[in-house]
């Protein structure tokens, strides 16, 4: 008998660490597809040398991101720019709510054009 209530406990076990691991897999992979994301943003900044809204709202509907901060709404060339992107990541089991994950960068105005 004690062998069967073993055997399910450390089933429950099993499957709760299998399920935390894909979790953070997935996680992982979201947070590396944000990551290239905020570095092609960068680059379109860079290059366009816009930042107004509208623009930030093209940038959001394209890439399904959210802006959070942008530092330099007015730039120049020669201008530091930096910005926080972010997505809603809603877990498996490790948070009843949405996790946010956010990739921070930081671009100069006219370097790639």
């Amino acid at each position: 008998m004690s062998y069967k209530f073993g055997m399910i406990l450390s089933m429950i076990m099993v499957v709760a660490f299998f399920l935390l691991a894909g979790d953070m897999i997935s996680m992982s992979a979201a947070y590396s597809a944000l990551d290239s994301t905020s570095i092609s943003i960068g680059y379109l900044i860079a290059k366009t040398g816009r930042v107004d809204q509208e623009y930030i709202t093209y940038l959001e509907d394209s890439y399904k991101v959210n802006f959070k901060s942008i530092s330099n709404l007015n730039p120049s060339i020669g201008d530091v720019i930096e910005f926080v992107i972010y997505r809603e990541y809603q877990s498996l089991i490790m948070s009843k709510n949405p996790i946010s994950l956010e990739a921070s960068r930081t671009t100069v105005i006219g370097y790639y054009g």
